[in-house]
């Protein structure tokens, strides 16, 4: 199928970006398209006006310090896997990278995209959240910061106000002596995790001092592991993983049953994909 009729506007700067936002109810951001035009394609969004930002000035800009990762909102994902002073700054944009779709598709989807998009099966949103990254957005009132945790609110559904656009996304570098491990479950390589885990593990001593446990595919936005974060601090190979498996399934109580899975499934799953996590964090400090 074919999109309906649209107008297409191509701003060059952010602020014009804004003012065509507001010109429709029904305006929608383009920088990949890798999500907006197949739903246009199959008329499953309603779309008036398209605000192409892949030509403002400064949004395809990736910048690296000591600090973090910068990302612009036009810099594509094969850029970012590419770019290796952003995986030796945070380690977890490529291993999450390497996850998302297949070549074809990274060449044109954008890091900020996929957050915007905020699909729940999606790796970016959940290593936003597991890595405390902050979404700079701005709007017809400004630029404003939005913490990752508060960034996602639902399937498909996210903290931006009308008329606003996602300019940036800033990941901070991990911490000393950590390991960032994104696993996932999935039927073929490329597709939507069935239930995934972003884990940002430190280790010492061969036990596990602190962690930040991140699952995807089981709601409909990344789901913090709170009470698993707790039980797998102090934890070693030798103790039994029953209790941390009992914490990841507390935690992921509201997992979803589809066509692909059940609920009990994705708990098991990113329970088992945590103990997994903990045991190569701790394997990789040992080597260390």
């Amino acid at each position: 199928m074919k999109p309906a009729p649209f107008e297409y506007c191509r701003p060059s700067t952010v602020a014009e970006a804004v003012e065509a936002l507001g010109s429709s109810e029904s305006s929608r951001i383009l920088a990949g398209g890798q999500s907006l035009i197949p739903a246009m394609n199959f008329r499953l969004t309603d779309v008036s006006v398209i605000v192409d930002i892949r030509r403002v000035d400064g949004l395809d800009s990736v910048g690296c310090d000591a600090g973090g990762v910068t990302v612009g909102a036009a810099a594509t994902q094969t850029r970012v896997l590419n770019d290796d002073a952003a995986a030796a700054t945070v380690p977890g944009l490529r291993a999450a990278l390497r996850h998302v779709g297949h070549l074809q598709i990274r060449n044109r989807g954008t890091v900020c995209g996929s957050l915007a998009h905020a699909d729940p099966a999606a790796e970016l949103p959940a290593l936003a959240v597991a890595t405390g990254a902050v979404v700079g957005v701005a709007g017809p009132d400004g630029e404003r910061r939005i913490d990752a945790g508060d960034f996602f609110l639902g399937p498909f559904w996210t903290a931006l106000e009308d008329n606003e656009l996602v300019t940036e996304v800033r990941f901070p570098a991990p911490p000393d002596g950590s390991v960032t491990i994104v696993d996932e479950i999935c039927r073929r390589a490329g597709d939507f995790a069935v239930a995934g885990l972003v884990a940002v593990v430190e280790a010492d001593a061969g036990a596990v001092r602190s962690a930040r446990l991140v699952g995807f595919g089981l709601g409909g936005a990344p789901t913090r592991l709170p009470t698993a974060e707790d039980a797998l601090s102090g934890w070693a190979p030798d103790h039994p993983s029953s209790g941390l498996t009992e914490a990841v399934m507390a935690d992921a109580a509201g997992a979803f049953d589809d066509i692909h899975a059940t609920g009990w499934y994705r708990r098991e799953a990113v329970a088992a994909l945590v103990v997994r996590a903990a045991r190569s964090a701790l394997a990789g400090s040992e080597a260390a």
